[in-house]
């Protein structure tokens, strides 16, 4: 199993003859073989997101009685070709390879035990042989490669994964007892790693439909690039290069998925339309025009009715007051009766007057 990871590696190490490098490649090759079913999965999730309101019909028809639910859901989902697991695969098939490349770059890092190296030291001092040093003491012995690849032959006649400034088979927790300047690189490799996590959650919390997601995937979202700075402190460099090129990839990868296959979501649909609603009456379109000519009519609606209304003669005009203000004194002569209706108390009046 383990060869599924080390073959490839070993063979991109011949292309490029880099440690960083070739675990880079590798990364991307597992994220290429992956990016079908995170399609796939995409897809899916869409798919259900817009059958939503028909499968809480269901629910409430079935609520009573839930194997008949469970029934008529796996018939829908099959009905409109759902896999509702599709979504997840990506993730449940990255998880195992993420444990066969740390035991695979676990098992390239591995030393012969020190008392291997004591005993042909103190061989060799016994026979003369070369003073009695042995040259390979705490160099790798690799594991799952081809004894005649260039990645094994460059791994046994050293103790360090150089590459870059880093020893990738050092973790940064490791580097930081050399001192900060010594971890410099490590901790900017981890910071790299966070940046792109917290980026990618960003991306994600940003697509048409992410306000729906229920508060756990949001806190999950947010506790993410802070587990993935914890852990890349402490593993070694070459794994924290898996995560930092996956980041990367990912990032593309949301941005494609985002522009293609999102633009139908409902809420982009709606968004977009209020965005060219708002550019058209800026840039003096259509709807501005009728805007414009509604206002129009309303100003001069009030400027004739305006126009209409008496003028005031003095301070104590009743040209502004309302009916009620303007009834409510003694009625001079000749004035226009009012047109208020009688209260209740005036209308008992009138009826024992005629009685």
């Amino acid at each position: 199993m383990y060869d599924v990871i080390a073959r490839p590696l070993q063979f991109y190490y011949e292309l490029w003859p880099n440690y960083a490098g070739a675990i880079s490649l590798l990364t991307l090759t597992v994220m290429l073989v992956l990016l079908p079913l995170t399609l796939k999965g995409t897809r899916s999730m869409l798919a259900m997101q817009k059958l939503q309101p028909e499968l809480k019909k269901l629910q409430n028809q079935h609520r009573d009685d839930r194997q008949k639910l469970n029934e008529e859901v796996m018939k829908f989902y099959k009905e409109n070709n759902i896999n509702p697991l599709s979504g997840c695969m990506p993730l449940l098939l990255q998880m195992p390879i993420f444990f066969i490349l740390y035991r695979t770059l676990h098992d390239l890092i591995w030393r012969a035990p020190s008392g291997f190296d004591l005993g042909a030291a103190a061989a060799r001092a016994a026979n003369g042989v070369n003073n009695g040093v042995w040259e390979k003491f705490g160099n790798f012995q690799p594991k799952h490669l081809d004894s005649t690849s260039r990645l094994y032959q460059d791994l046994i006649q050293t103790n360090e994964m150089s590459s870059f400034g880093m020893n990738l088979a050092q973790s940064a927790q490791q580097a930081l007892r050399s001192g900060v300047g010594a971890a410099a690189p490590y901790i900017i490799l981890v910071m790299a790693v966070a940046a792109t996590s917290y980026y990618q959650q960003r991306q994600i919390a940003g697509r048409p439909g992410a306000a729906q997601a229920n508060p756990q995937q949001q806190m999950l979202l947010k506790i993410m690039p802070v587990f993935f700075a914890f852990i890349s402190l402490t593993l070694p460099a070459g794994l924290v290069v898996y995560f930092l090129v996956s980041n990367l990839f990912r990032i593309a990868q949301q941005a494609f998925i985002t522009r293609t296959m999102y633009k139908d979501h409902p809420e982009a649909q709606t968004a977009s339309t209020a965005s060219n609603d708002e550019s058209s009456t800026k840039s003096g379109g259509f709807l501005s025009l009728i805007k414009d000519q509604a206002n129009a009519a309303s100003k001069a609606r009030d400027d004739l009715a305006k126009s209409k209304s008496p003028a005031k003669t003095g301070p104590d005009s009743n040209a502004d007051r309302s009916p009620s203000q303007t009834s409510k004194g003694p009625t001079s002569k000749g004035a226009a009766p009012s047109r208020s209706a009688p209260s209740s108390a005036n209308r008992s009046k009138s009826k024992k007057k005629r009685r």
